[in-house]
């Protein structure tokens, strides 16, 4: 969990602390009554910010996004606005039980509060609505799932926001108080976003990590690539040019088609051939799949191919004898008696025609 603590010293959130912090320093201390309005406009940018920096944590991203014009609109994002709400309820609700019943129950019902502040935050980054933030049952669903770091969470949110105010009574620069505020106020919205990154699965989340994002992106580019060869061998088969057809498919596999587990490719290519009407590239397919597979060990992968080849060829019948034999014997050995019993049949169909060709 530290790694989500360090993601505002990169380098986007650090240039846009040292230009935050400029403007701010100008703001404070020259800037009047348009200093006010301007301190206003920036904290309302930070929290932006750091909300935009949280929904890119839960979302798995490695690298923190940059400050756009988008996140400058006032009217796009309403969460820090929405969690100064919550807050300021919380705070009126702890004043009025104070005064009403006592000290005992102030202080009880603000340290409850407090605890699920952290809880507040993740809803306003996982939930489709800001009313979640404020049910005490999806803050029960959260603290539940989240589990153990949860407490981890609170302690960081927490001691992260006393640091600010040491900072701020301690500290005689100004400018490097509102450097270090905001990189810690960043560092606690990066680290419940990491929190809840990393129980999305207790927290029944279908978030991605930037590595999956990205493979399934480059997946889909994948299989626009192989139906395309498909469509060119397909074309190619219609058009009785079988030799370029294969070639066509056969350079495809050469490169994408490995020697060993995983076998996704060609299982892919077999599905796709084996609904031809030309049954030529579909056979020549399964043989190339059945010989790896079978080289490998994969009998059982073997066995399945073989079924998938037969349920639209039932003439199939491998072409290397040892590997037919084998197949022959996997079948049996495994139950699948109608199997077996086609290929012992496909088999003697094969040498009564090798024989009459013979003749």
């Amino acid at each position: 969990m530290t790694r989500y603590l360090l993601m505002p010293f990169r380098a986007a959130p650090l240039i846009l602390v040292g230009v935050f912090t400029l403007l701010w320093y100008y703001a404070i201390v020259w800037g009047g009554l348009f200093g006010i309005v301007m301190d206003l406009i920036l904290a309302s940018w930070l929290f932006k910010y750091c909300y935009v920096l949280l929904d890119s944590v839960v979302s798995g991203n490695h690298e923190p996004p940059v400050l756009s014009v988008e996140m400058l609109n006032p009217v796009d994002e309403q969460r820090p606005l929405i969690q100064a709400i919550i807050v300021s309820l919380g705070f009126i609700a702890c004043w009025e039980a104070y005064h009403a019943v006592g000290p005992i129950a102030g202080f009880a019902l603000g340290a409850l509060l407090l605890t699920a502040l952290p809880a507040t935050i993740g809803l306003l980054a996982i939930s489709d609505s800001w009313l979640h933030a404020l049910s005490p049952l999806a803050i029960g669903r959260v603290v539940k799932g989240l589990g153990g770091i949860y407490p981890l969470v609170l302690g960081v949110t927490l001691g992260g926001a006393v640091l600010i105010v040491w900072l701020a009574r301690t500290l005689d620069s100004l400018l490097l108080t509102l450097a270090l505020a905001q990189l810690v106020l960043m560092g606690i919205f990066c680290f419940v976003g990491g929190a809840i990154f990393e129980r999305r699965v207790d927290l029944q989340l279908d978030t991605l990590t930037h590595g999956e994002r990205m493979s399934a992106r480059d997946e889909r580019h994948h299989g626009n690539d192989r139906a395309s060869v498909l469509d060119r061998t397909y074309a190619l088969l219609r058009l009785k040019r079988r030799s370029e057809a294969w070639a066509t498919l056969e350079e495809w596999m050469r490169k994408h088609c490995p020697d060993t587990h995983p076998f996704t490719e060609y299982h892919a290519l077999l599905e796709a051939t084996c609904s031809w009407d030309d049954l030529s590239v579909g056979d020549r397919v399964t043989n190339e799949y059945l010989g790896k597979l079978l080289m490998n060990g994969e009998s059982g992968m073997a066995l399945e191919a073989l079924e998938i080849r037969l349920r639209t060829n039932p003439k199939f019948y491998p072409d290397r004898p040892a590997y037919a034999a084998q197949l022959t014997e996997l079948a049996a050995l495994s139950g699948r008696k109608n199997l077996s019993r086609q290929l012992v049949a496909n088999a003697v169909v094969r040498s009564d025609a090798a024989q009459q060709a013979k003749l």
